[in-house]
């Protein structure tokens, strides 16, 4: 009965938001609150469905993001259009502010006739930046992609609260070891497999680019299961996600050599330098910044923060690494990770009265926005892209080779790992492959049917993490257990 109960609100919620009624107040967020209130009860909803199975909350949380994002899209919920074509709607815009006509007109002209986009594609935008309600539906999509934002910082953050700079030194050479070979292996094979086996890829640079994109690594959605399942001190996950940021690193020069083989026909050495100095550089900035800056800007800190210290030097720490991350051209989320390594409960002994742990203070916060994120992944899935017999073949191959490069990564790894769990651990690709995906289409590397590839890819390697390091941490704790 409850079930049906839950199931019934679910659905009664998914009607009343896609009806978009806002209600008759002018409050320009009105409607934000109403879509945050329906996007928590879906990943509520997403977490029982997944204790039921005895499943990750986090895949429920994304499954039920597609469900829920899918029928919202096919009854053509403008803020769910918006949010999946986020990006283009905002080249669009950059690029028709400083023409002549109208906005309506303009808008009409660049799409079709300067995008590449799929013609049903190009009606949703069109319909959608052409309505008289385009510019509120345009920010409140901005404004739940900022929550999905902060909760992906909030997660990593706690993740790194969990690992400690000392660490994350002694596992440095592992660390780095698992790291390229998990961005080596999938590069190689996701190369062969696009030159090879698959007829849409008509160039070399192309199928370059493609091996470029499955050597990403998501760290989210390996670094929720872990929290989830209590497994943050094991030593396996503290390899994983420190392998993951240098992953990360490595991606992105990695990255940065394929576009720039691929759209000028040569490397730009100086531009990899220049990447991996910054990425170094923010390395050795986050690690001095522990040992000699944080314990005096704390101190003067409080000064002006008083008895709220505790809580919003994190949190303001939080968002500043972000950004400097984001500035040099990391991820925020490294940055975010990196921020949490850095700070320990003793930093603020003097302005903690109650007790508190740094992880009771920020837990709340993260339990509300990170399911967002997850939830919100969901919506951007396209499930049309399943359909075409041809598109699915080379996603479900390429999936297999990305699959089995992220597992060879701890290949060479000593008994005292599990190296299988070390493999799985790294294998969603999640937002980061979606990032390249996006950067391939910008760049004219990939076609729509090639990027749909990629998005499955981007999908499965998601979906199937959760169970199979679920199920392979429950082996291990219990092996230690007996």
């Amino acid at each position: 009965m409850r079930t049906r109960i839950f199931f019934l609100s679910l659905f009664v919620s998914t009607l009343a938001m896609a009806s978009e009624d806002g209600g008759g107040h002018d409050d320009p967020f009105s409607r934000e609150f109403l879509a945050m209130f329906f996007i928590l009860i879906a990943a509520v909803t997403g977490r029982f469905i997944a204790r039921k199975f005895k499943q990750s909350e986090v895949l429920g949380e994304l499954i039920i993001g597609i469900a829920v994002g899918a029928l919202l899209f096919s009854m053509n919920n403008r803020l769910v259009t918006t949010i999946r074509y986020q990006n283009e709607m905002r080249e669009i815009i950059q690029e028709t502010s400083t023409r002549e006509a109208e906005f309506d007109d303009a808008v009409v002209n660049y799409v079709h006739n300067e995008t590449d986009l799929d013609p049903d594609v190009q009606e949703r935008i069109i319909e959608a930046m052409t309505a008289d309600n385009f510019l509120n539906s345009f920010l409140n999509a901005n404004y739940t992609l900022l929550f999905s934002s902060l909760g992906v910082l909030l997660l990593l953050f706690m993740v790194g609260l969990e690992v400690s700079t000392s660490e994350m030194l002694k596992m440095g050479s592992v660390s780095f070891s698992v790291a390229t070979l998990g961005v080596v292996f999938p590069f190689v094979l996701g190369y062969l497999v696009a030159e090879y086996m698959i007829p849409s890829v008509e160039s070399q640079n192309v199928a370059i680019f493609i091996g470029a994109t499955l050597a990403a690594t998501s760290i989210g959605i390996t670094a929720r299961v872990f929290k989830d399942t209590n497994s943050l001190n094991l030593k396996e996950s503290k390899l994983v996600l420190g392998a993951a940021v240098i992953d990360d690193i490595m991606g992105l020069i990695l990255l940065a050599v394929v576009s720039g083989l691929v759209t000028s026909g040569h490397i730009d050495f100086t531009e990899v330098v220049v990447i991996v100095a910054k990425a170094i550089g923010f390395l050795v900035f986050v690690f001095m910044a522990e040992r000699y800056i944080l314990k005096h800007v704390v101190r003067y800190f409080a000064v002006f923060a008083g008895k709220n210290t505790f809580l919003l030097f994190p949190f303001t720490l939080l968002l500043l690494f972000a950004w400097l991350a984001s500035a040099i051209g990391l991820a925020p989320i490294v940055g975010a990770f990196c921020a949490g390594l850095v700070l320990r409960d003793e930093l603020f002994k003097k302005y903690n009265r109650e007790g508190l742990t740094l992880e009771h203070l920020i837990g709340p916060l993260e339990g509300i926005f990170a399911p967002v994120f997850f939830v919100l992944m969901g919506f951007q899935v396209d499930i049309m892209a399943f359909g075409d017999l041809d598109v699915l073949w080379a996603g479900l191959l390429l999936t297999v080779v990305a699959i089995i490069g992220k597992l060879l990564a701890g290949i060479f790894l000593s008994k005292e790992y599990d190296r299988l769990m070390v493999g799985i651990g790294l294998v969603p690709r999640g937002e980061v492959g979606l990032i390249f995906a996006s950067i391939g289409k910008a760049v004219g590397v990939l076609n729509d049917e090639l990027f749909a590839v990629v998005i499955i890819v981007v999908i499965l390697t998601t979906l199937v993490t959760p169970p199979l390091l679920n199920t392979r941490l429950k082996k291990i704790m219990g092996t230690s257990a007996d």
